[in-house]
């Protein structure tokens, strides 16, 4: 019956989203060529591309997965996802007109639909969701959940259910919970599964156990996979830190583990992001950088930069560049060892560089270059790299990501000689949860907590 209605709604959902994209082209020809004047004659062109647009609106929600189920996706992420997939439909479109369509399109009028639509297809789904809780709150569109099996996962799977109170899941009890039931307040249930399915119907499965009874899974898919209530079944991800996804390989399904979820267009946005962005810095800051090397070249004996080998992106290494803070051959008698509070090898300039970060300046140019990332894990030596790998967990995935100039953990204050798990802890959830607006929210808090810090020696 539950499917039945998802079904029901989710085609309601995708004939609001047409008539509201429809409407949106309507006000934005209406206003266009009607409140301002325009090119008269031109309706039925508009009404025929009206179809186009709608058509190339639902497939893009469709292809973000906004016809699914929202009911763990907060209210934010669903209107991003809105608004994102609304802009690839509107690009998509305006790349055919501009290769198929003998004239050209009113400029003014698309960037009046791109605002309408914007805001005309978020508050629908603002709307919907409201009404759903509404419906919820009542008793009406519920899914009832069973639960069976003992992982970790389990336990984050109720948490997940009981922080999304809108989402209306609800669980019907909990076979084979170990104690997990009495710690999470959930009635635990000794009948046989089949019984428990006849007794409770619930609207879903849900399979969760540890690896190491990855056995009793299968027992429990054995049992139940042949019933028509729709099975869902947890992983066990205790080494999934960065992330996770599910691929097909001439129809085997591959779970990849510790994959960053950054898609080919990810990557591009953030290397043109750093590219743009780098490229009007060292313009801007040339002045100061002048400034710099004369002062480090007047100061000590020595050259004005220093390349360091750093290891980058998945174990590559290469030189990150910087203004010279040491003396020269500083490590001669030391070797390779991490700067300390009042370092009797740094120059007196080098005391005021280190402390206000300007010797990181010149790594400016590894962005540029391709070696470095404006945000991002920060580079470590190979000799440290061989030390730490072995005694910190997780340690070697922040090379996963390109190591950059500033990054969560030195914006939280684990720089220099603090503790490195933080410091890894900080660099793993910047992994797991990038996206561009992250790096500018860290590239804003650099200025007032990165460049000046009281570990920065």
């Amino acid at each position: 019956m539950l499917r039945r209605n998802e079904k029901i709604f989710n085609f309601f959902q995708q004939l609001v989203d047409a008539i509201f994209a429809a409407a949106a082209w309507y006000i934005a020809f209406t206003i266009r060529f009607n409140i301002f004047q325009g090119q008269s004659g031109l309706g039925i062109l508009f009404l025929k591309l009206s179809v186009v647009i709608v058509i190339f609106t639902i497939y893009f929600f469709h292809k973000n997965k906004l016809y699914h189920s929202q009911r763990f996706n907060s209210r934010m992420k669903e209107i991003f996802t809105v608004l994102k997939a609304n802009t690839q439909a509107i690009l998509t479109f305006i790349l055919v007109l501009y290769f198929l369509a003998p004239d050209r399109i009113s400029r003014s009028m698309l960037i009046i639909y791109f605002l309408i639509s914007q805001f005309m297809l978020v508050a629908v789904r603002i709307m919907l969701r409201n009404f759903l809780r509404t419906l919820r709150k009542r008793g009406i569109n519920l899914r009832h959940i069973l639960l069976v099996g003992h992982g970790a996962q389990m336990k984050s799977y109720v948490e997940a259910v009981r922080k999304y109170k809108d989402a209306g899941m609800v669980i019907t009890g909990w076979i084979d919970s170990g104690d997990l039931h009495a710690e999470l307040n959930i009635p635990a249930l000794d009948l046989p599964l089949a019984e428990v399915i006849k007794k409770y119907t619930p609207d879903s499965i849900v399979i969760g156990y540890p690896g190491s009874l990855a056995h009793q899974t299968e027992s429990v898919l054995k049992a139940c996979h042949n019933g028509i209530i729709p099975i869902q079944v947890l992983p066990d991800l205790t080494y999934s830190f960065i992330g996770h996804h599910v691929d097909e390989f001439a129809g085997i399904p591959v779970l990849s583990f510790n994959q960053p979820n950054l898609s080919l267009l990810d990557h591009a946005m953030k290397r043109c992001f750093d590219f743009i962005l780098t490229f009007i810095g060292l313009l801007f800051l040339s002045p100061l950088l002048i400034i710099i090397a004369l002062v480090v070249k007047l100061g000590s004996k020595g050259p004005i930069f220093y390349g360091q080998e750093r290891m980058g992106l998945d174990g590559k290494k290469f030189l990150m560049w910087k203004f010279r803070s040491m003396k020269v051959d500083a490590e001669n008698t030391t070797g390779a060892v991490w700067a300390v509070k009042d370092d009797p090898r740094r120059t007196k300039i080098g005391t005021f560089l280190r402390s206000t970060s300007l010797d990181e300046l010149p790594q400016l140019w590894n962005v540029l270059v391709g070696d470095m990332s404006l945000v991002g894990p920060r580079p470590e030596r190979p000799v440290f790299v061989e030390k730490f790998k072995n005694d910190i967990p997780a340690y070697m995935l922040r090379h996963k990501m390109k190591t950059g100039i500033t990054g969560w953990a030195q914006v939280n204050g684990w720089r220099g000689d603090t503790s490195l798990h933080k410091r890894i802890e900080c660099d793993i959830y910047y992994i797991k949860n990038w996206s561009l607006g992250f790096d500018i929210k860290i590239i804003f808090l650099t200025f007032f907590k990165g460049f000046i810090n009281k570990n920065a020696y």
